[in-house]
């Protein structure tokens, strides 16, 4: 593989369901991790490629991702990765972060989403959903996305 130095931000909240797959993503990648209160987002100019993932909470990106791509400067040809977990899998739920990337200048290069364990809002009451998600073959999942994101770098 080319030298390309890898960021992945990532917020990670409720169960630790998108942190269990940044820490995969970024084994694989080589990659520095990090959540966005921990980066200065000017040093994203050090970076080739970058991952951002965020659990999905009532349709929407982590508030901190929210505000995070709301922050980016304009970085004209950077690549970017995006990467999920929800509840429920819909596509919808990543178009929003889309744009944003487009807006930014970013290049996106692939998006992966997997089932997380969801007790956010009243699905607590009910016990939640997808228990044990992401169980090992989502983890698989994550590291072929990954393998396959070096393959196209």
């Amino acid at each position: 593989m080319e030298s390309h130095k890898i960021i992945i931000v990532f917020e990670s909240y409720h169960h630790n369901n998108t942190e269990k797959i940044a820490r995969v993503l970024a084994q694989v990648l080589q990659a520095e991790l990090f959540k966005p209160d921990q980066l200065n987002i000017l040093n994203l100019s050090d970076f080739n490629i970058i991952g951002i993932g965020t659990g999905i909470y009532f349709g929407k990106p982590h508030e901190k991702i929210q505000q995070f791509l709301a922050q980016l400067p304009f970085l004209k040809n950077k690549r970017v990765f995006l990467f999920t977990t929800s509840g429920t899998l819909k596509d919808y739920y990543t178009q929003k972060i889309r744009e944003q990337i487009e807006w930014k200048g970013l290049q996106l290069i692939d998006c992966f989403s997997c089932k997380g364990f969801d007790s956010y809002g009243p699905l607590k009451f009910l016990g939640g959903i997808n228990k044990g998600h992401p169980d090992l073959n989502d983890l698989s999942k994550a590291e072929k996305f990954a393998n396959n994101l070096i393959n196209r770098l």
